[in-house]
């Protein structure tokens, strides 16, 4: 009857051998993704002046981006976001009502160069942001707008950057 228990209780201790080890060891060349737990993000699919009119979340230009300034008004905040890999802005509203209005746009030597707005609507919610515009060698500059307010056009915009 040993005899029949022995080589089970060794194939346990290998098995158990085996399952030890292979939860303590790691892989001695794991990628920085793999070892990270994180996805890879995608490539940016524009560039400067090809990003103009376009998505950021679609493009991935919302990969990298960060917020350069920000201003409230009214409990609105504009946001200016920039994307250093597109080299390209775009302006993000929070806390929006509807026929509020936010902008983004470049300007060279005083002179707008492009423009891009949303306005909110109702089915929006509270938090929208415009298509993109080229940044490259221009200044950005984010915008919110709305007449909600008793003898004040309630605009407000960011630094240039």
């Amino acid at each position: 009857m040993m005899s029949k228990r022995r080589p089970a209780v060794a194939f346990a201790a290998v098995l158990i051998t085996a399952a030890a080890t292979s939860a303590v060891s790691t892989p001695a060349q794991a990628a920085p993704e793999a070892a990270a737990g994180t996805p890879a993000k995608a490539p940016a699919t524009c560039f400067a002046a090809s990003c103009d009119f376009l998505d950021p979340i679609e493009t991935h230009c919302a990969d990298d981006a960060v917020t350069i300034d920000d201003v409230v008004l009214d409990g609105r905040i504009v946001r200016l976001r920039y994307s250093a890999q597109c080299r390209a802005a775009w302006a993000q509203l929070w806390y929006g009502k509807p026929g509020d209005r936010a902008y983004v746009r470049t300007v060279e030597n005083g002179q707008t160069v492009a423009a891009n707005s949303i306005t909110v609507t109702p089915w929006d919610g509270t938090s929208v942001y415009t298509p993109m515009v080229n940044d490259k060698d221009l200044k950005a500059q984010a915008c919110t707008e709305f007449d909600h307010l008793p003898g004040d056009t309630g605009t407000k915009c960011t630094i240039f950057y």
